[in-house]
């Protein structure tokens, strides 16, 4: 499945997960794109502790007895580790009542490592109300940080699963907190925050049990000092029902208003959604088979290709025909009990058939012209009468303060000078008033859904449809509705073309371009509030986002946005890009070959690689930028100041790998766009958000914005908005900037033509990983104009 990139480092856990801790009780900031797998590092363990004194062998007393130590509530140990599995090492007694043994996992090196256990927060730890969570996460109140067990690695290490643990805990605690959790803290990626690994743990009494949890292999580096946390609820957090208890999850909705959303809402502002880094693999679809044929060739043998099918067992959910590359990819589902392999040899054997393959992971959803200032606050910047400070209407460069929200994501890629090309007497001597957006050019949001009621996207918003295959992997609903549960794909579309000049809230850099609204994710549960969730409730099937690709294409898209991502590209084969999952790689390559131009989220998981389908061949990837105005930000870059705002690359994002990064040339891995970096969930600095809207139908209040009047909130219409993060937020601004230039020039109506125009006009952040710089659409649109004056 494919999530909007997030972040999320930390051993990944397994089965019902808990939630990433935090003292808030609404949503986070969020830099949602959602990524695939993620394992946290697993390396030695510092924790302190010790075993207690132990029994005689003889009879009677000791000449010289040991005494008995005193507990303390810090204490020192050496845990082993090995290639095969360890024996348990005791921790504790602490004095206030904690001790129990903990089980390291087989790893690559034999070695002791020298471990703390503890009461005390280690130095050098953020604090527990501080951490950073997934664009859908939640605030969770009642944290109660119990017990530490630090380490450091004297050599490097790799593990490939997470520590089992069984832990004694007071009786008071058991009693009043039986929630229980393991979360784990990496200092390699410090901003990341802790993460929930483990949990909830098996309460008996006052035994706590938390086993270990298989997944990808992790590394902890030497030197490095590891932390590991028991921390307690008073009540569960989140229900953890399994997708099949929820079959309805899996089926497009029937209407605008959504059966499946409940309206609910934040009643403070502002709220803000943060994502994590490598997140678990959301898994992919055993049962599916993805068969690509010839589409000549499948042409002559229908029927013998429909009665092998029959043979094998399976059942046609969806045919793709992409008619610009001359394939078609037939997505089966194989009944439970069938031999997947046997029905796959079967197909193979079929004329014309270029790849069977199995379905691939489920994908997470992981800005010289005189300016013109439309009727849209949030972009416009506010009065000083408004703000009771210094602040004035149309204050450059980003309208915003720390403290005043807005939009400077718009303003620093020169938004308001690519609109002003529309103006008589810009100054530029070149007027084109589809330099505002014309309604004819349509970008396709796939995403979760977007709320067709909002009042920045009703009118915006002309087709919609929904693709969604049940967890079991045998049949694909779809309808003409979509709706959005979760939030993040009403924001991505805001983001790329909320309504202007309709005096509310915010624009996109799109202005008056079209909308086509995909929902490729299920209703969520409460599981997908939480990091380390492996349930496929939480994520989109590839084939659902081939579908969405294939019929955006076969409707007249001119652009196609996806913030979504997970997996690795490969070598190309049969034309599928690289793509991991077979269906989604031929429908991005049709989609190309139709001269669409399709843009991905590169993801969040700090550095290389760019996530599938960003790494498609041909897909223009999207990296993220934040501001750093001397505040303290998510990736820890300094040299800004309040006056003077320094734009650079977030840590979180991902990139190509070494020497594909090359300022103006379109040969770069991607190019980046603002994205947002906020140093923790309750970082108050406006100027580290991306501001826009959110859904008004969330499935519950875990998925809520705020929905109120806009700043400063006395008055006026209610408007369902967010501040949020990540390189989800960068990809609609580079798509909206391509449909922007799509309504003054056609001539840029492809993939490759359009990144070498982005390119070639992007700014020069001076930072390694920026691609081939960042977004201007104000000197994209004076090139594509034939401004001979370029900014």
């Amino acid at each position: 499945m494919r999530l909007p990139p997030g972040r999320e480092d930390g051993w990944r856990a397994g089965g019902s997960q808990g939630p990433t801790l935090s003292t808030e009780g609404t949503l986070v900031k969020h830099r949602v794109l959602v990524r695939l797998a993620a394992f946290v590092a697993a390396a030695s363990v510092s924790l302190a502790a010790c075993g207690g004194g132990g029994g005689g062998g003889h009879v009677g007393p000791p000449t010289n007895p040991t005494p008995t130590p005193t507990p303390t509530n810090s204490q020192s140990l050496s845990i082993p580790v090995s290639s095969t599995a360890s024996e348990p090492t005791t921790l504790g007694p602490l004095a206030a009542g904690y001790s129990g043994t903990i089980t390291m996992p087989p790893t690559s090196v034999t070695t002791t490592l020298s471990a703390t256990f503890t009461t005390q927060q280690p130095n050098g730890t953020p604090t527990v109300q501080s951490v950073h969570r997934r664009a859908q996460n939640i605030g969770v109140s009642g944290i109660d940080p119990l017990v530490y067990l630090a380490f450091t690695p004297s050599t490097t290490l790799s593990f490939t699963a997470s520590p089992a643990f069984s832990l004694t805990i007071p009786a008071s605690v058991a009693q009043s907190e039986p929630y229980l959790y393991i979360a784990f803290y990496d200092p390699t990626t410090p901003s990341a925050g802790w993460n929930t690994i483990l949990g909830p743990g098996t309460l008996s009494g006052t035994t706590v049990s938390f086993a270990s949890v298989s997944g990808d292999t992790q590394q902890v580096l030497a030197g490095k000092t590891y932390v590991l946390l028991l921390y307690g609820l008073s009540s569960s957090p989140q229900p953890s029902p399994s997708p099949t208890d929820n079959p309805q999850a899996f089926i497009c909705p029937t209407d605008d208003q959504s059966a499946n959303a409940v309206a609910v809402a934040s009643s403070t502002r502002p709220v803000r959604r943060a994502l994590h880094g490598r997140q678990p693999a959301l898994g992919a679809s055993p049962n599916v088979l993805e068969v690509t044929y010839d589409a000549a060739t499948l042409s002559r043998n229908a029927a013998a290709v429909a009665q092998r099918e029959s043979a094998a067992g399976v059942r046609l959910m969806r045919s793709l025909t992409f008619s610009h590359t001359g394939r078609v990819t037939r997505v089966v589902g194989v009944p439970a009990g069938q031999s997947v392999a046997a029905a796959a040899a079967l197909l193979r054997a079929e004329p014309g058939v270029l790849s069977v393959a199995q379905s691939g992971v489920r994908r997470r959803a992981a800005t010289v012209s005189q300016p013109y200032w439309p009727r849209d606050p949030y972009f416009d910047g506010f009065t000083a009468a408004q703000t009771g400070s210094t602040s004035t209407y149309e204050q450059l460069p980003y309208a915003e303060t720390a403290s005043i929200p807005g939009q400077w994501d718009m303003h620093a890629v020169g938004l308001e000078h690519a609109f002003g090309y529309s103006q008589p007497g810009n100054g530029s001597g070149i007027t084109n008033a589809n330099a505002l957006g014309l309604s004819a050019v349509k970008i396709a949001i796939i995403d979760t859904g977007e709320d067709p009621t909002h009042p920045e996207l009703s009118s915006k918003l002309v087709y919609q449809h929904c693709f969604i295959t049940n967890a079991a992997g045998t049949s694909q609903s779809s309808s003409s509705f979509e709706t959005d549960p979760m939030g993040h794909g009403t924001d991505v579309a805001g983001i790329a073309a909320a309504d202007m000049n309709n005096s509310l809230g915010y624009l996109g850099d799109g202005g008056n371009v079209s909308l086509m609204g995909y929902r490729v994710f299920p209703t969520p549960n409460d599981n997908c509030t939480s990091d380390t969730t492996t349930d496929p409730q939480c994520g989109a099937e590839p084939a659902d986002i081939a579908s969405a690709i294939t019929d955006a294409v076969d409707n007249g898209a001119n652009v196609i946005s996806m913030s979504l991502g997970g997996g690795v590209c490969g070598t190309p084969q049969n034309g599928d890009g690289g793509d991991d999952d077979e269906a989604e790689g031929q429908a991005v390559e049709n989609a190309i070959a139709a001269n669409v131009v399709v843009v991905a989220a590169a993801g969040n998981g700090y550095g290389p690689p760019v996530e599938t389908p960003a790494c498609d061949t041909g897909v223009i990837a999207a990296g993220a930028t934040a501001l750093d105005d001397g505040q303290l930000n998510g990736t820890g870059h300094t040299g800004g100041s309040s006056s003077s705002p320094i734009e650079y690359v977030t840590d979180y994002t991902d990139y190509g790998p070494s020497g594909t990064d090359s300022f103006g040339s379109a040969s770069s891995w991607g190019i980046v766009a603002p994205g947002g970096d906020a140093s923790d969930d309750n970082d108050a600095d406006d100027l580290h958000w991306i501001a826009n809207i959110w859904t008004s139908t969330p499935f519950d209040e875990n998925f809520a914005g705020y929905c109120g009047p806009d700043y400063p909130g006395s008055s006026g219409a209610t408007d369902c908005q967010v501040e949020i993060e990540g390189t989800s937020m960068a990809t609609p601004h580079i798509a909206g900037a391509a449909a922007l230039i799509l309504s003054v020039n056609s001539s840029y109506q492809s993939t490759a033509k359009m990144k070498q125009l982005l390119c070639s006009t992007a700014d020069n952040l001076n930072d390694p990983n920026q691609g081939c710089g960042r977004l201007n659409v104000y000197r994209a649109m004076a090139t594509a104009l034939s401004d001979p004056n370029l900014p």
